[in-house]
C-alpha cells in the first residue's frame, strides 16, 4: 500500500492544500528573498554609485561596524523608538476610549463609526501634505485657531515641537486602527458575565477593570504588535512633513537610510542599515510571532 493511500482523509486534504499553495509560495520567495539576498551581498561591499567598480570591492563587515559606531545611527534609533512608543501609547488609549464609546447604544452610532475610520483610509503621502498645511506658522489652521483665542502662535515644526508634531499626525491616522480592533474584541465579549456582575452590584469601573479589560488584553497586544512594526517603517508622511529635520530631530531609521542612499549614494552602507533594521523589527515583533506560532500549534 502506498504512503498516500495510508493517509487519513484529513491528512490527505492537507497535503493537497499544501501542493496548491506551493507555486504561490515559490513566487513569493523569489520576489522577496531575491532582493534581500542581493542587498545582503551589497552590504559587504564598498559600493558607492559615484565610484564605478566599487560594487565589486569586498570589505567584509566594515559597513556594519561603521554604522553601529556612528552617533547618527543611534540618534535615528532613539527617534524611531520615541516616535513608535509615543504614537502607540496615545493611539491605543484613544482607540480604546472611542471603542468603548461606540459600543454603547445611541443614535447615529453607525454614522460616527464610519467617519471615525476616514483617517485610516487616506494615503500617508496625502496625510503628510495635509498636516504640513495645518502646521504652517503664518497661514496654518492651528495657529489661526490660537490667534482667534488671543494666544501666541506656535512654531509646530521647530527643534522642540517637530517630534511631538509627527507623533500627533500619526496618532490621528492610526487611532481608528486601534479602535476597530478593540471594538471587534468588545463585540466578541460574553455579555452574560457583564449582566451577572451588574445584578451583583458591580460598578462601571469594576466591570471594566475585572471583566472588560482582561478580555481586551489579547486584542490590544495584537494591535500593538502590528502597529509597532508599521510605525518603525513609517517614512513617506514624516519625510513630506519635516524631511527628517530640523537637524536630525525627526530622522528615523528609514529616513537615515534614505539620506545615506540618495544623498551620499552609498549603497553598501544603505543596505547594511536595511539589514540592521530588519533585525530590529524581528526582535520587536518576536512577541507577536511567538503568539501566532503558539496559536497555530494549538489549533493543530
Amino acid at each position: 500500500m502506498s504512503s498516500a493511500a495510508s493517509l487519513n482523509p484529513r491528512d490527505r486534504s492537507r497535503r493537497v492544500a499544501l501542493l496548491f499553495l506551493l507555486p504561490a509560495a515559490m513566487v513569493l520567495a523569489l520576489i522577496y528573498l531575491g532582493p534581500m539576498l542581493f542587498a545582503l551581498k551589497a552590504s559587504f561591499t564598498a559600493w558607492v554609485m559615484t565610484s564605478p567598480g566599487s560594487e565589486d570591492i569586498y570589505i567584509g563587515g566594515e559597513n556594519y561596524t561603521d554604522i553601529l559606531a556612528s552617533r547618527e545611527f543611534w540618534s535615528a534609533v532613539r527617534v524611531t523608538v520615541i516616535y513608535a512608543l509615543s504614537s502607540i501609547v496615545c493611539g491605543l488609549t484613544l482607540g480604546t476610549t472611542f471603542a468603548l464609546l461606540l459600543d454603547a447604544e445611541f443614535h447615529f452610532r453607525s454614522f460616527f463609526r464610519s467617519i471615525m475610520i476616514i483617517p485610516m483610509v487616506i494615503t500617508p503621502s496625502v496625510i503628510g501634505i495635509f498636516w504640513k498645511l495645518l502646521y504652517e506658522e503664518d497661514s496654518g489652521v492651528f495657529n489661526a485657531v490660537l490667534t482667534s483665542l488671543n494666544l501666541p502662535k506656535v512654531s509646530w515644526l521647530n527643534l522642540d515641537m517637530a517630534l511631538p508634531s509627527i507623533v500627533a499626525m500619526d496618532v490621528w491616522q492610526t487611532t481608528p486602527f486601534f479602535m476597530l480592533v478593540i471594538f471587534a474584541g468588545l463585540q466578541a465579549m460574553d455579555r452574560s458575565m457583564v449582566d451577572a456582575a451588574k445584578v451583583d452590584g458591580a460598578t462601571a469601573t469594576q466591570l471594566f477593570r475585572y471583566i472588560t479589560l482582561p478580555h481586551l488584553v489579547p486584542y490590544m497586544l495584537i494591535a500593538t504588535s502590528f502597529r509597532a512594526i508599521a510605525a518603525m517603517g513609517d517614512f513617506d508622511k514624516i519625510w513630506l512633513l519635516t524631511g527628517g529635520g530640523p537637524g536630525a530631530r525627526t530622522t528615523t531609521i528609514t529616513i537615515f537610510a534614505y539620506k545615506t542612499g540618495f544623498s551620499a549614494f552609498d549603497i553598501g552602507r544603505t543596505t547594511a542599515i536595511a539589514w540592521i533594521f530588519v533585525v530590529i523589527v524581528l526582535v520587536a515583533s518576536s512577541p507577536l510571532l511567538y503568539r501566532l506560532f503558539k496559536n497555530a500549534m494549538a489549533e493543530r
